[in-house]
């Protein structure tokens, strides 16, 4: 069965996919990652003070799902959560549209920016609990398509560190 973020996003134009398999019970993972703050994170903390420089304290300790850099717009306890962005992020301090439901997200078509969502979704497996998470991205046009994949080659290893940070550090903290 198809995903939110498969229906919400068919076509795209970058897109990442992690997973990790985690010994924890489910219900252990999913109240860890939806608590999961950003001073917990070891390496996505250093990365997201490099880019905040100059802005005021940008790792602090607010829950991602309701203070992160997407909006939770979809969140089907225990297991699957969609966050949604609306976003100039190669901008220093990016410019953002407000988010407040999957709708919203996807009716909004306003040349200039770049549509993105995040997923997190858990299933049991023979091996554990299968923590996995994809961002898929879409550029409103083709000046910012292009634009956004100068920013996408710079950033990409940067991302995808972030996201593996988050599921070991979902893997560390279910373990306690």
């Amino acid at each position: 069965m198809p995903t939110l973020l498969e229906t919400t996003m068919p076509v795209y134009h970058f897109s990442e996919r992690h997973s990790r398999v985690l010994s924890a019970d489910p219900d252990r993972v999913w109240d860890v990652l939806t608590s999961l703050a950003l001073d917990q994170l070891t390496i996505t903390k250093p990365l997201m003070a490099l880019r905040h420089l100059g802005h005021g304290n940008a790792v602090d300790s607010r829950p991602l799902f309701t203070d992160g850099p997407v909006s939770i717009v979809s969140l089907q306890a225990p297991d699957y959560a969609l966050g949604a962005a609306i976003a100039r992020p190669w901008q220093r301090a990016p410019n953002r549209v407000e988010v407040s439901s999957v709708d919203d997200f996807a009716a909004y078509d306003e040349p200039g920016w770049v549509k993105y969502l995040t997923d997190f979704h858990l299933r049991v497996d023979t091996a554990g609990t299968v923590l996995s998470t994809e961002t898929r991205g879409y550029s409103t046009d083709q000046i910012t398509r292009r634009r956004f994949a100068l920013y996408w080659a710079a950033i990409r290893a940067g991302s995808s560190l972030i996201r593996r940070d988050i599921l070991a550090t979902v893997d560390r903290l279910s373990q306690r």
